[in-house]
């Protein structure tokens, strides 16, 4: 049995969002990425928590006091360990006054070592913020921090925050917003937006919950398993409270993240982007856990009942996902939703796996903008 209940805080408050402190073979991309307009205004966002109850979906009690191989097989069968209590932290972004406002909610979905922040980038945001690019082209965005990054709760680093979780939360948050009003506003289609896992999770409910989604927007993924797990460590993630004890001391031990720039770089970076943005990603960037590292390729499925559009965009350069293989490995989103209406594959010159942190992420934001305007 799953169930998830939500509840929205009293205590939200309103604000204007600034800085954050903290088809056969590939035609790569070779336009110009332009900084979007610098006389856009600033989006009206709120922060929000939501509770969250989640139930397991095994029998067994499974726990590191008596670790046995049947953890392994629950993860594999993408299954929730663990019974918990948790909040989820959230921002809600709707346009600025002035803008013509879409029906169509964005649900972002940020990457492993990420948070909702990353959707709105403090280095550059009239470049890098998708949150500030689609609120002016009149798009609402919901931005989530996963159980275990950001502002959420963080349980146990193995058992509670693994990939399961994340897909039945999204889930919930879907049909909450769809029946029960969640955010004090309705729309008609939501489009699921995901990075790296948040693309995985996305492709994970397209899966389980075919109805979920309106169209799904899927950023920094492919279904390429030759190098992901080689690629993965190649970041050198190491546990968290070593990395930065005064940031991440009461972090468990299954709480890892990259330990230098340097390691960072090669996990997320590559060709065309500035340094400054490498360095304000590397001081901003949050938790992975084991829990997730062990989970993550489960989740990478065909999604074969899942009829809306979809749109892959993918830096020529993922060293996660398709190293020296990014003219090809995207197409695998053809055998992966074969009943989808529409495909829609972008692959991006110069550009790493944290493409919205390249300079080509005014392009991969108007491609985006594109495809969800013609769907």
């Amino acid at each position: 049995m799953r169930y998830l209940a939500f509840a929205l805080s009293h205590s939200a408050q309103w604000l204007l969002l600034g800085v954050q402190p903290t088809v056969a073979r590939a035609v790569v991309s070779d336009r110009v990425a332009h900084s979007a307009n610098t006389t856009d205004s600033l989006p009206l966002c709120r922060d929000f928590t939501i509770p969250i109850s989640v139930n397991k979906t095994v029998e067994a009690e499974l726990s590191l006091d008596d670790y046995n191989i049947e953890s392994l097989y629950a993860w594999a069968g993408r299954e929730v360990l663990v019974d918990g209590d948790y909040e989820m932290s959230a921002r809600i972004c709707d346009p600025p006054p002035g803008v013509e406002r879409k029906d169509t909610l964005q649900l972002l979905m940020h990457g492993a070592t990420f948070n909702k922040h990353m959707w709105d980038f403090p280095y550059k945001p009239e470049t890098h913020s998708w949150v500030r690019f689609m609120a002016n082209a009149g798009y609402t965005t919901l931005a989530i921090d996963y159980i275990g990054c950001g502002n959420s709760s963080h349980p146990d680093g193995l058992f509670d925050v693994q990939t399961e979780l994340f897909v039945q939360t999204t889930h919930q948050i879907v049909q909450s917003i769809r029946t029960e009003n969640l955010l004090g506003q309705s729309f008609s289609k939501i489009s699921l937006v995901g990075f790296s896992i948040g693309a995985i999770v996305a492709n994970a409910v397209a899966d389980k919950f075919p109805e979920d989604a309106d169209s799904l927007v899927l950023l920094g993924i492919t279904w390429d398993r030759e190098w992901l797990y080689p690629a993965f460590l190649a970041g050198l993630q190491t546990t968290a409270s070593v990395v930065d004890p005064a940031r991440w001391g009461d972090r468990d031990p299954f709480y890892q993240t990259q330990p230098t720039l340097q390691a960072r770089q090669v996990a997320c970076f590559f060709g065309d982007f500035e340094e400054e943005a490498a360095l304000a990603d590397f001081e901003t960037r949050d938790l992975d856990t084991l829990g997730m590292a062990i989970t993550f390729s489960f989740h990478l499925v065909e999604a074969p009942k899942y009829e809306g559009p979809v749109f892959l965009g993918i830096g020529d350069h993922d060293s996660t996902f398709c190293p020296r293989k990014c003219g090809s490995k995207p197409y695998g989103v053809y055998d992966q939703f074969p009943l989808t209406s529409e495909h829609v594959v972008k692959v991006y010159k110069d550009t790493g796996h944290a493409l919205l942190y390249h300079r080509t992420a005014p392009l991969v934001m108007q491609d985006t903008l594109s495809f969800l305007a013609s769907i």
